[in-house]
């Protein structure tokens, strides 16, 4: 049985048009539960001075940029921008809960990995 093949262009689109889609969720998601303070105050106490400031920037660039990337508006800089968010929260976050986001663990960095590994995709795609 041959399956059927999709060109690499559409397949292209479809990642970063999902990855865009995720994004703007999440900075929706923190406007709407009113949880940016909660935000800054946890990269506060990470270490981070003016975490209020940092989770502004965050959530209004994962909307920005998100929408930018589903468009496929300046992708490079949009995949930039994610990526150094995305590692950030792999550090401070992900890697020391585990590897597994569920079953084996709970809050780990597998999917963060999946993300990065799309953002690096679309930042070198030509």
């Amino acid at each position: 049985m041959k399956f059927p093949t999709v060109p690499q262009e559409y397949a292209s689109v479809s990642l970063r048009i999902m990855v865009g889609f995720i994004f703007i969720t999440h900075g929706l998601a923190r406007l709407y539960y009113s949880s940016i303070s909660n935000f800054g105050e946890f990269l506060n106490a990470k270490g981070l001075m003016f975490g209020i400031a940092f989770a502004w920037i965050i959530t209004i660039g994962e909307i920005i940029s998100g929408t930018f990337l589903m468009s496929g508006y300046k992708v490079k800089y949009c995949a930039l921008f994610h990526i150094l968010i995305i590692l950030s929260g792999i550090f401070l976050v992900h890697l020391p809960k585990g590897w597994f986001v569920v079953g084996h663990g709970s809050g780990g960095a597998e999917y963060s990995f999946l993300i990065l590994g799309v953002l690096f995709y679309l930042y070198n795609k030509k």
